[in-house]
């Protein structure tokens, strides 16, 4: 257990129910208060007499964007004109805004302070559900750590030449590797896997190596002991999720709950060490080898709150297995879930009759990924959907068997 400090963790702490995970610091903007003198948040060549005094605020004005947290009740308050120079990185309401939600991390707390500063320092920790207003140096400088690390790990890939795959019709897939270990997780990045899976109940050695390997890109972990775990295991899961884009996935719902209520136990644990929390989601793995599948009364039980992403591995596509595979993708599409189909090889057959699912992933053995990326660029998730649907009333049909065959060969 960390050692409370005397020091309070900052001048005002709210606490409140995030409505968008995430992290984020910048300057506070209260824009409920009475706004003086030039605040950052409005575009001060508004106020300029005439052209040349237009050019010459516009002179003084920052070169590098402000990263503002907007404090508003409502968001509904939000000026009409922002500075050019400002990029919000993060909401405080006292409201529930109505959708779509901002894409940055949006924290609702149920009462917001009479009185802020203009330009305090905020930390936004959107995942334990805590706001720092004007922090402590220790709870800064924590937060502002991991902030430069995963700022790093991202941008060391999205500068590099690992560019997502599109389909032939224009659709967004990813395509993973199955690492064997940790050390494979490495190798799979490198290879060019847009998301990794790992299949393990160990913990890396080192939880920056990999983040540093994966450089921003999604680790889907799997872990067969999820629901033999003790508290210690899911706190140090959530600080995992602060570097590594992380979603944990379990074998049953039974577990898909246990494991929602430990990481909440283990949220609020972390909340009063007010370290950083990763934004940690769960979801499912099922095996479509005809051994298990959900029947329509786990599938309702899920219908409160549905997983992350439901993921299932298929060691063989055979008529049985691809018609049960069919209704459940249905189901899960109409939950609203991330999909993801683990396929055994990468063969033209093979990865239509993923594609045909219209998942949000695909995942295949490491070192079969470059193959995959080029012949999924050729196939067309549509196309292949229909084919699909052919398939399934004449299984054995040579010639629909050899169609994405004959599309990747014309195509290539």
């Amino acid at each position: 257990m960390r050692e409370q400090s005397p020091e309070p963790p900052a001048k005002w702490t709210l606490y409140g129910l995030p409505l968008q995970k995430g992290l984020a610091l910048g300057v506070g903007a209260p824009l409920y208060l009475p706004t003086y003198g030039s605040p950052i948040w409005f575009d001060p060549r508004l106020f300029a007499q005439d052209e040349d005094e237009w050019h010459a605020i516009e002179y003084r004005m920052p070169t590098e964007p402000v990263e503002v947290i907007g404090i508003v009740r409502d968001l509904s308050d939000i000026p009409p004109v922002l500075a050019p120079y400002v990029r919000v990185v993060g909401w405080i309401v006292e409201r529930a805004p109505d959708p779509p939600l901002p894409q940055t991390p949006v924290l609702l707390v149920p009462k917001l302070p009479a009185l802020l500063p203009p330009e305090a320092t905020v930390v936004l920790d959107a995942n334990a559900g805590v706001a720092y207003i004007e922090p402590s140096v220790a709870i800064l400088a924590r937060y502002q750590s991991q902030l430069l690390r995963v700022a790093t790990h991202a941008r060391y890939r999205l500068e590099g030449e690992h560019l997502p795959v599109t389909t032939w019709d224009g659709r967004r897939v990813l395509v993973g590797g199955v690492a064997a270990d940790w050390d494979a997780v490495a190798s799979s990045a490198d290879a060019g896997a847009e998301l990794v899976w790992l299949t393990t109940d160990a913990p890396p050695e080192s939880v920056s190596a990999i983040a540093h390997a994966l450089g921003g890109k999604p680790l889907w972990l799997h872990d067969p002991l999820a629901s033999t775990r003790e508290d210690a295991h899911w706190q140090r899961l959530l600080r995992m999720g602060v570097e590594l884009n992380l979603t944990l996935f379990v074998d049953t719902p039974d577990a898909l709950r246990e494991a929602r209520d430990s990481l909440e136990v283990a949220r609020e644990a972390l909340r009063t060490e007010h370290v950083p929390i990763g934004a940690l989601e769960v979801g499912l793995i099922l095996d479509s080898a005809g051994t298990h599948a959900l029947s329509e009364s786990e599938w309702d039980s899920l219908t409160p709150e549905p997983p992350y992403a439901v993921c299932w591995r298929v060691k063989q596509f055979t008529k049985k297995i691809t018609e049960s595979l069919w209704k459940q993708q249905v189901i899960a599409r109409v939950l609203g879930v991330r999909r993801a189909v683990i396929v055994p090889d990468d063969a033209p057959e093979t990865l239509a009759l993923a594609l045909g699912m219209e998942p949000h992933g695909v995942l295949l053995p490491l070192s079969q990924i470059t193959e995959a990326k080029m012949r999924i660029a050729l196939l067309g998730v549509a196309e292949c959907r229909e084919w699909l649907l052919q398939r399934l009333s004449h299984w054995n049909d040579t010639t629909l068997r050899r169609q994405p065959q004959e599309w990747v060969a014309e195509r290539g």
